[in-house]
């Protein structure tokens, strides 16, 4: 019984053993679960953390976003609208359209596009809406605007939808373009002119490959863009020039300047062609030479002019030579000339007025009225001719006289000459006014032969005239001094004047007024030899004008 009672014992206590294991397993089992839950609470909690996190990022991000949205919409440096999706108007402007178009803020939101006067002219709201639904894209290319201060300008026009969180928006984009519309409307001129100049003008790389060719380069060497654009430039260079080439380019390639020069070229017929050539560098962006411009001018039909001149020159300096020689010679018959008037034709003329003295003073009592009548008109003519003589004498030194200039006081040369000629002004009433008169640069005999002959036929042709006047003066016209000599005389008619300064040309009969022609014939002369002009205006009875000038002297 005792045995029987042990193993009861000790089945009891195993039973109650492995009940303490199950409970103990069965705790471990509900701590695992307790630890499991805590685990999926904690990861719960992280992902919740995390989200937290996602959230506030995200938000972050979108502030950042909009933030630079707004910094980029601000300094945008073209125009910006923004336009509600569904009625097209305006919601938001940005500073530099509003510089542009010389609106305010104000005046364009709330507006459609087409309700500011700039876009008068685009297409209608709701026309534009339906594109942008349709194609979610609309762009003009060059749009002319005027601004609120009446500026022309064009701009590019690109309107897009796109998607601002929960809603659409539309963007419109206007970028000003006038310059960069100046800019082609320049090069497109540009290029006209080279297009359509007469010169060659050539663009070519640094190899001398030609990459440039126009209608001028065309008309003058004979070939076409086609055959010459990425051929070498040398094929129009005579082989005895070439070098001309190579020493332009390295100049060019170093940065220095080619001169403007001539040369030969060779068209495609192969004829030698005077042209005058120009060469620049091409440059980039950079600075850097990347090719050269190269502009030939026909110069063929001018150098045939210069060479027909220079044959020309060469007669002409011939024909002076021979002219030269014979005016030596006629100088020289000339200069024999006045020795015999002035020796072999006076004796006569003396022996001619002496022997009808000797027969007047001799003999006038054995003379009839009419012989004495005959002799006195016999001496009269043989002093006339001595005074014709004398004249003719003066008027021929002329030509051989040389001119010394130097300062001269004309006030003072006037006067002198007037105290010279006081004996013809002796019993008359005349009066005489003198302007002011300016200094001139000539000779001091010639000129004061000038005012001789001018005042002296004024007090000749004022004879009869009570009183006779006569006005000295100057004007400066044209950038020249013109002295005139105005008088009140017996005048002459303007269809003769150019009679007026020829040799022994007389507009007057000698018994009217007395002289030989050849005064004004040395005033004409000796102007001509200081480089100046006479010339003579007046009315028959009412005076004359005789005008001169001073300019430089020929020789």
């Amino acid at each position: 019984m005792n045995n029987d009672h042990r193993n009861e014992n000790v089945t009891d206590s195993e039973a109650r053993t492995e009940q303490a294991i199950l409970r103990t397993k069965q705790a471990e089992v509900r701590t695992e679960q307790a630890n499991t839950r805590t685990d999926e609470a904690n990861t719960r909690t992280k992902r919740a953390e995390l989200r937290t996190e996602k959230a506030e990022t995200s938000e972050q991000r979108m502030r950042a976003s909009e933030l630079s949205y707004r910094r980029l919409f601000e300094a945008a440096r073209d125009g910006i609208l923004l336009l509600d999706v569904g009625t097209g108007r305006i919601t938001d402007v940005n500073p530099f359209l509003v510089e542009l178009l010389g609106f305010s803020h104000d005046e364009m939101v709330g507006k459609t596009v087409g309700e500011l006067s700039p876009f008068k002219d685009i297409e209608s709201n709701k026309v534009m809406l339906e594109r942008l639904q349709k194609d979610g894209y609309v762009r003009y290319e060059d749009l002319p605007l005027e601004t609120r201060d009446g500026r022309k300008i064009a701009v590019e026009f690109v309107s897009n939808v796109y998607q601002a969180g929960d809603k659409k928006v539309i963007q419109c984009n206007i970028r000003d373009i006038t310059e960069r519309k100046q800019v082609e409307t320049d090069l497109n001129r540009l290029a006209a002119i080279v297009e359509s100049s007469d010169d060659a003008i050539m663009g070519k790389d640094l190899n001398g490959i030609i990459t440039n060719w126009n209608k001028g380069a065309e008309k003058i060497f004979g070939y076409t863009s086609v055959e010459m654009v990425g051929t070498s430039i040398l094929r129009l260079i005579p082989g005895d020039r070439q070098e001309e080439e190579n020493h332009g380019m390295e100049n060019i390639k170093r940065g220095k300047s080619v001169e403007h020069f001539e040369t030969l070229r060779q068209t495609k017929n192969g004829r030698l062609i005077n042209v005058a050539i120009t060469i620049s560098a091409i440059k980039d962006a950079t600075g850097e030479i990347i090719g050269v411009s190269k502009v030939a001018h026909d110069i063929t039909d001018r150098k045939m002019a210069e060479e027909k001149i220079r044959q020309l020159n060469v007669e002409l300096e011939q024909r002076v030579a021979e002219r030269t020689a014979e005016l030596e010679v006629a100088n020289k018959e000339l200069e024999a000339f006045s020795y015999s008037i002035s020796h072999d034709l006076r004796a006569p003329l003396r022996a001619v007025n002496g022997f009808a003295g000797i027969v007047l003073e001799d003999f006038s009592p054995q003379l009839p009225e009419e012989g004495k009548r005959y002799l006195e008109r016999i001496r009269a003519g043989a002093l006339r001719m001595g005074v014709l003589i004398d004249d003719l004498l003066a008027f021929s030194r002329l030509s051989r006289q040389s001119v010394n200039r130097q300062a001269v006081d004309t006030n003072k040369l006037v006067q002198n000459v007037l105290d010279e000629l006081k004996p013809q002004r002796d019993g008359r009433q005349l009066e005489i006014k003198i302007g002011e008169l300016p200094a001139c640069h000539g000779d001091a005999a010639l000129l004061k032969q000038i005012w001789v002959n001018l005042l002296s036929n004024a007090i000749k042709y004022t004879c009869g005239r009570e009183p006779g006047i006569i006005e000295i003066g100057c004007a400066h016209k044209n950038g020249e001094d013109v002295f005139s000599i105005r008088d009140n005389g017996a005048g002459f008619d303007m269809q003769y004047a150019n009679k007026l300064f020829g040799v022994f040309q007389r507009l007057h009969r000698e018994d009217q007024f007395e002289g030989t022609g050849v005064g004004l014939a040395i005033v004409q002369r000796i102007v001509h030899r200081h480089g100046g002009r006479v010339w003579a205006k007046a009315e028959v009875n009412r005076g004359a004008t005789f005008y001169f000038t001073i300019g430089e002297a020929k020789s």
